[in-house]
């Protein structure tokens, strides 16, 4: 961990994420994949990065990562700092980038309510979605302190591990999370991740009972979660609505007044979205 002005990082490796971490599963000798490997490492360094720092993490030749970088500031994909000669991210991409992000109409309904659940409190919180035996942290709102839980947008976990996952849970039935435990054999994340089957589906029915879920080292070494899950017009819970902490900030007397906050934001959300929970309907 780091502290200083940086956020401290409270993930399985407690180190950043590096785009060429995943390089046996890709083929670095096509020129699209090339591209989409350097604008991730472009993503990822506000400060921007040089050529041969590029070409290192990613196991690209340097002179394919200088020629293609070239490229892509003639493009406006990106731009060189005429001092250091370092690379980031260019006007075009941001262009893309916010496109994208207009027509993301889900996170334009969560942002006000997430943003105000971590304003509330004052810890990051998160916006998760499910994918099928997993659940994908979308998007987050930080908070201000220096020491917080941080989960990189578009960050994977299975469903059993954590309180972002186990409240999607909630919102499926009786089969189908037995399907899910069938399929995933509930591999340990953590020490503290719940592996046995019917310790897990007794919490689930806990949480059912209360409408949250509450994790502490489940999913993350040193951090807390709760999480409410949210639901489509349809009733099909699409995931979650997390807020996280480290562990020495987790404060249990504290957990009733959050869990209610987050709940409520699970359940506006999910109006948003145009569900009606059964007592609601007329």
């Amino acid at each position: 961990m780091t502290t200083g002005d940086a956020a401290t990082r409270l993930d399985d490796t407690e180190a950043e994420h590096v785009p060429g971490d995943r390089s046996g599963r890709r083929n670095r000798h096509n020129t699209a994949a090339k591209v989409v490997f350097l604008l991730e490492a472009l993503a990822t360094r506000e400060e921007g990065i040089g050529v041969r720092e590029l070409a290192r993490e990613l196991g690209i030749d340097k002179s394919a990562i200088s020629r293609l970088s070239e490229q892509l500031v003639e493009l406006g994909a990106a731009q060189q700092d005429e001092f250091s000669g370092r690379f980031r991210v260019g006007p075009r991409l941001f262009g893309l980038a916010a496109t994208i992000h207009g027509r993301d109409t889900l996170w334009r309904a969560a942002e006000p309510i997430v943003r105000s659940l971590a304003t509330t409190f004052n810890e990051t919180c998160y916006l998760a979605v499910r994918d099928g035996d997993e659940i994908i942290f979308r998007n987050k709102v930080d908070c201000t302190h220096k020491v917080r839980y941080v989960i990189d947008p578009g960050e994977r976990a299975p469903l059993h591990a954590g309180a972002g996952g186990r409240a999607v849970l909630i919102g499926l039935d009786d089969r189908e999370v037995r399907e899910i435990i069938d399929r995933t054999g509930l591999e340990a994340v953590t020490s503290r991740t719940i592996t046995d089957a019917d310790r897990l589906l007794a919490l689930v029915a806990a949480d059912r009972e209360r409408h949250y879920a509450a994790s502490r080292g489940e999913r993350v070494p040193s951090g807390g979660a709760i999480a409410a899950p949210y639901f489509d017009a349809s009733g099909r819970c699409l995931g979650s609505v997390v807020f996280t902490c480290p562990d020495q900030r987790y404060d249990p007397a504290r957990e009733p007044e959050i869990a209610a906050t987050v709940m409520r934001a699970g359940s506006d959300l999910s109006r948003r979205l145009g569900y009606h929970a059964p007592a609601e309907a007329q």
